[in-house]
């Protein structure tokens, strides 16, 4: 190890760590490529030093070696990554397609595969009371966004803007990134994250603009933001603590800590015919096909497929009963709005007729004639009315009313 730190100012490396532009992946990247370095006891220039049958030799026994380690395809591949792209960047030799024959494909579900239940959430939200936790498991399960969105690049308050008459927040996803969409939290979600800011503020904490939304609560801590290993932990944490029933499915768990939310966000979106399935795909930071490429919905548009789905993301029951009757009793006094206008409109019209001559009568749909009621005609008067002259014909008498049609 101390052989492969001490190379880190060799041009070898700085060309690799300059070839990468996310922090994230870099970070990956550089774990792998520490990984084999130490496998094959080599530091960076030692490897570039190797000619092209020896090297092919290392790199096989090394993807042998962690496959009988039963690691899965992805996690051989995301070991060979950061190994790839250094002997790339360095225009070093190597045969990538024999290396990946060698990575059997899983043959089985593997790990990762459920997503969590409402319940589950609920007995991680019941396990704990700190309300950065609180607001973490709200967020994930709101967003349904990967654990890099916490710090690829930081997430801070200039990112989240508060909807208007809709008690939930707007968030920037990777900010000033081609990757950038926008994510929204439902108002049980906000109400957790604006609790969590107003313990920040009680506690003396200057939140600015520039402030991380989720900020580390260790003082020596290196960094002033929740990383993503620090999420891992405190969910790690709470998942222990909740006793959620979760099965060991390899070196994984059939509920992955964090895609378990991402994949409960994508089953809601896309099991909900109402959602448009393209902006579905935005708000999961999906790319596939020409939508994904030059689809571009407005961030108004966003937010309007997803307050439809708004309902079965929230977690806690009562808020969703809450939720059901609130959309009933707007539904009723749209209902009885259309009926009152109804009812207005034919009455006005009923009037009208006794001013022709033929005294046109209409009917309701009992078949029981529509009676002139004093109050609805001063209501039209002051409603939907103003004083005009109306000309029926030119060779017949003018008819002078208050009101116009």
């Amino acid at each position: 190890m101390q052989r492969v730190e001490s190379q880190t100012e060799s041009r070898a490396y700085k060309l690799f760590t300059r070839s990468i532009s996310s922090p994230f992946t870099l970070k990956n990247y550089q774990y792998g490529l520490t990984q084999f370095c130490n496998y094959a006891n080599l530091n960076y220039d030692e490897i570039l030093k190797m000619d092209i049958e020896e090297l092919q030799l290392k790199l096989e026994n090394w993807v042998m070696e962690l496959a009988d380690k039963e690691l899965r395809h992805s996690s051989i591949l995301a070991h060979l990554h950061g190994v790839e792209k250094f002997l790339d960047i360095n225009r070093k030799i190597f045969f990538r397609k024999p290396l990946h024959a060698l990575i059997k494909h899983d043959k089985d579900l593997g790990g990762g595969s459920l997503s969590y239940t409402n319940k589950d959430i609920q007995l991680m939200l019941e396990s704990t009371t700190l309300k950065r936790e609180i607001a973490l498991i709200h967020f994930f399960a709101s967003t349904g966004s990967r654990p890099q969105a916490l710090e690829d690049p930081i997430l801070r308050m200039k990112h989240l803007e508060e909807i208007p008459n809709t008690n939930c927040y707007v968030i920037r996803i990777y900010d000033n990134t081609k990757e950038g969409y926008w994510a929204f939290l439902t108002p049980e979600a906000s109400e957790a994250l604006n609790k969590y800011i107003k313990e920040r503020k009680f506690n003396h904490e200057n939140i600015t603009q520039e402030s991380p939304i989720f900020a580390s609560v260790e003082k020596t801590a290196i960094n002033p933001h929740l990383t993503v290993n620090s999420s891992y932990q405190l969910l790690h944490k709470i998942l222990k603590k909740s006793g959620i029933s979760r099965e060991k499915v390899g070196n994984r768990f059939d509920k992955a800590m964090v895609y378990g939310f991402r994949k409960r966000f994508n089953t809601i979106l896309k099991i909900n015919n109402e959602i448009n399935s393209n902006i579905a795909e935005k708000l999961m930071a999906h790319k596939k096909g020409l939508d994904g490429r030059y689809l571009t919905p407005t961030r108004e548009e966003c937010f309007t497929e997803f307050q439809k789905a708004i309902f079965d993301l929230t977690v806690d029951d009562s808020k969703r009963k809450n939720l059901k009757i609130e959309k009933l009793e707007k539904e009723k006094s749209e209902t009885e709005n259309m009926k009152e206008k109804f009812e207005l409109d034919h009455q006005f019209l009923q009037m009208f007729a006794h001013m022709v001559q033929d005294g046109i009568q209409l009917t309701k749909p009992d078949g029981k004639p529509y009676e002139i009621d004093p109050e609805v005609i001063k209501k039209i008067m002051k409603d939907y009315v103003e004083p005009v002259e109306i000309k029926i014909d030119e060779s017949l008498v003018k008819i002078k009313t208050d009101f116009n049609v």
